[in-house]
């Protein structure tokens, strides 16, 4: 799965899934897809656009089409529960939702004014996580029409702005150039690409990226690098028979001393632990 942009694929034709995630780490990413999480038990750190909370249990995130989105369980214990579909279920080819933004992705179960379908969200997904195990007769009309419950009260208890593409321009423009330099990276992290090369590339000045690029993702641009570098190491280490050293330079790294640290610092343990 590339780093920067996930091409879902749900093993049928019906685009939908829902599972159960312990302690998720996931690097900035974005997709067409809706994702809808919410957290059953302990807490974790989660960037959309350019915000971020630490979610606690009974927090839901919401995921629009194209939102720039990352998970960090650093230092912490999560179960989280996660709905993603394609919004084409709920009429949305386009993207959800349509004309309209969220003007948070996130609902806290702390908000002073929960309006009156608040408590039924986390109980449709768990109907939903329900449906999608057991795969019962006519289960994909079932979770179809789960699906507009779910995004109709979710689109009811989130303050939401009229897209106005003026206004959110330079926004939008952002977000655009944000897509483009993952992409860019997932592409070339076997080469040497210095944040100046990656400035470059976003036209931006290098103390403007440096802040705009971590504001984002959720972390430092040699950080984000770096995690990419050592996710492809670690899938071919365990998938290939190649020595270690061709890994490293493969991947992106020059000499082996810096590979070893770095994937210990990303993985917690060394290379050669894990062959």
């Amino acid at each position: 799965m590339r780093a920067f942009h996930e091409n879902r694929t749900y093993g049928t034709a019906f685009p939908f899934t829902a599972f159960v995630s312990r302690n998720i780490d996931f690097l900035a990413h974005w997709h067409h897809d809706l994702e809808i999480v919410y957290v059953l038990e302990g807490s974790i750190r989660m960037g959309i656009n350019s915000e971020t909370r630490v979610l606690t249990a009974g927090d839901l995130a919401v995921c629009s089409s194209g939102d720039i989105h990352y998970y960090d369980s650093k230092n912490s214990e999560s179960k989280l529960l996660l709905v993603i579909f394609n919004p084409s279920l709920i009429g949305f080819p386009a993207g959800w939702p349509l004309n309209m933004r969220l003007t948070s992705p996130f609902v806290d179960k702390t908000q002073s004014d929960p309006v009156e379908g608040n408590p039924r969200l986390p109980v449709i997904m768990q109907e939903l996580l329900k449906e999608h195990l057991e795969k019962l007769p006519h289960h994909e009309q079932l979770v179809t029409g789960l699906l507009h419950e779910l995004c109709a009260l979710i689109l009811r208890q989130m303050p939401l702005d009229i897209v106005n593409p003026h206004k959110d321009k330079r926004r939008i423009t952002n977000m655009k150039i944000m897509q483009e330099v993952l992409e860019y990276l997932d592409v070339h992290y076997m080469h040497p690409i210095t944040l100046a090369d990656a400035a470059r590339h976003a036209n931006m000045s290098l103390f403007y990226f440096s802040r705009f690029f971590k504001s984002i993702s959720g972390m430092s641009y040699i950080a984000y690098l770096n995690s990419i570098r050592v996710n492809q190491a670690e899938r071919l280490l365990l998938g290939t028979d190649k020595s270690i050293l061709d890994i490293a330079l493969e991947c992106g790294f020059t000499n082996i001393r810096t590979f070893n640290r770095v994937f210990k610092q990303v993985k917690q343990r060394t290379p050669s632990e894990l062959r």
